[in-house]
């Protein structure tokens, strides 16, 4: 009996220590990337950059209605998203179908071709110090995952700014989608590239790119786990080793060691809550806010009627217009109109700016996407909740909740400035939202997300974890050396 529990004990000693040998350095680089990530974010281009770089709108060029826009873009169906706003010096009606966007100048009528000309265009205000712009086309490389996807092909615009700036322009639509930095894009190799395993060749396939994370992550699970029955296994309080102390060993064994059973339990709920974030086997997967929820609470698909509508006659008041979005609620089409300051909401009628939507034309509107379950509260909200709060951003607020009594618990968060759906959560999500922003960011109240005691909370135990890896890899290191020269001497 005591010879088959020193076995399995050594088959798990064992089973740790080339587990750790295997990934330590990648758990290792998980934390230091973590910490580089908490003020280094993949890189998108924000409201605020647009707001800032798009050229004016002047809705007295437009000759073309959307609906004889849409019509020469040759598509069937309707359109799920419209916008207007100008490429090149010219207006352009952009449209979305398919998971694809098709645009249309809105001048002319014609189909809009990007060109090398048309994307420096769309650069150059991005980066005004820049003397050249120097373009070729890319459908994908290691700056553009994620939603500029549907923009594809991209053309990559490298300018010599001080900034040592590369800029991506859609070659669908003629607009800049994606900015980057040479400060930036260097944070991003020390952060979310090592993070999320972000190498172009893995991540360009999704499905084998999520396995990867989620196997090698689940791995490190194993590995902590076994580290902790180990390092438990081997603590002694009540009959402790020579000389009174607890743990067998000295030098870097007894700092993983003691280090193990300190940060133990923090790195395996990381870990844990890191594996959670590729939805492992689907577990405490959630749809989010679907297609058929935005197109139930819109009352609908646009219309022609809808793209019929005259922009000039919405915003022909309205100065330092930089883009119009056609945007229906419960079957009524507004204009999400923005300038340089904001981005506010316009009747299709009169053209008058709407503060908010009526709550009860919003109720209904929300109520459209589940009309066959029961509310069971909805409410204005003037502040985060526990599911609906960005981690350091600004969430727009206020915004109508609307729970349902639903076995999924299902709840849309509507924003009356803008009438659209900024959130969704379910009995999954909520779940996700626990187990992943919690343990993985100690995301768990608002208290604790201010900074910057989050910062030095979070990096702090980073450290701790970062300590712990790193002894692990000097304890590892060691064997194979040892390992090595053992076999060097036999062969000799």
């Amino acid at each position: 009996m005591g010879s088959a529990l020193g076995s399995w004990k050594r088959q798990l000693h064992l089973l740790h220590r080339w587990l750790g040998i295997g990934i330590g350095l990648l758990v290792l680089l998980w934390f230091g990337s973590g910490v580089v990530m908490m003020y280094v974010p993949y890189p998108a281009l924000t409201e605020q950059e647009r707001m800032a770089w798009l050229a004016p709108l002047d809705v007295a060029q437009v000759q073309v209605n959307a609906w004889d826009a849409w019509q020469a873009a040759g598509r069937p169906g309707m359109p799920s998203a419209v916008k207007l706003n100008t490429v090149a010096g010219r207006p352009a009606y952009h449209f979305m179908a398919d998971g694809r966007w098709r645009s249309v100048w809105a001048d002319t009528g014609a189909t809009l071709q990007v060109t090398d000309d048309i994307a420096r265009s769309a650069a150059a205000s991005a980066a005004p110090g820049a003397r050249t712009l120097a373009v070729d086309t890319v459908d994908q490389d290691q700056w553009t995952f994620g939603a500029v996807q549907a923009h594809r092909p991209l053309y990559r615009v490298e300018a010599d700014d001080a900034a040592g700036s590369v800029l991506y322009v859609s070659g669908r639509t003629g607009e800049l989608v994606r900015d980057t930095t040479r400060s930036e894009r260097a944070w991003n190799w020390a952060g979310s590239v090592i993070h999320w395993i972000y190498f172009t060749p893995l991540r360009t396939h999704g499905q084998p790119w999520r396995q990867v994370v989620m196997w090698t992550s689940g791995a490190a699970l194993v590995l902590v786990m076994l580290g902790m029955v180990l390092g438990v296994q081997r603590l002694r309080v009540r009959r402790p080793y020579a000389g009174g102390r607890l743990s067998p060993y000295r030098g870097w064994q007894a700092w993983h060691h003691w280090l193990g059973l300190g940060a133990g339990t923090l790195t395996l709920t990381w870990l844990f809550s890191g594996w959670l974030s590729v939805t492992p086997f689907d577990w405490l997967a959630s749809p989010g806010v679907t297609t058929q929820d935005r197109l139930a609470f819109a009352g609908g698909p646009l219309t022609r009627d809808d793209l019929s509508v005259a922009p000039a006659r919405v915003a022909s008041e309205h100065t330092d217009l930089l883009e119009l979005e056609w945007r229906r609620v419960d079957g009524k089409l507004y204009f999400s109109a923005l300038d340089r300051r904001q981005r506010r909401l316009l009747d299709a009628d009169s053209g008058a700016v709407v503060p908010a939507i009526p709550h009860q034309v919003l109720l209904h509107a929300v109520r459209a996407t589940r009309p066959e379950t029961p509310l069971l509260a909805a409410e204005m909200i003037t502040s985060d909740d526990s599911y609906y709060y960005s981690h350091h951003a600004e969430r727009v607020l206020p915004v109508l909740r609307v729970q349902f009594q639903s076995a999924d618990q299902t709840t849309f968060y509507a924003d009356p400035a803008q009438g659209k759906l900024v959130g969704h959560a379910d009995r999954n999500s909520k779940w996700n939202r626990w187990l992943f922003n919690g343990l993985h960011q100690l995301d768990f109240a608002a208290a604790v997300r201010v900074r910057p005691v989050w910062d030095v909370m979070v990096a702090s135990l980073c450290a701790l974890g970062a300590l712990l890896s790193a002894t692990g890899l000097v304890l590892g290191w060691r064997r194979v050396k040892k390992r090595g020269a053992v076999r060097r001497s036999s062969i000799s």
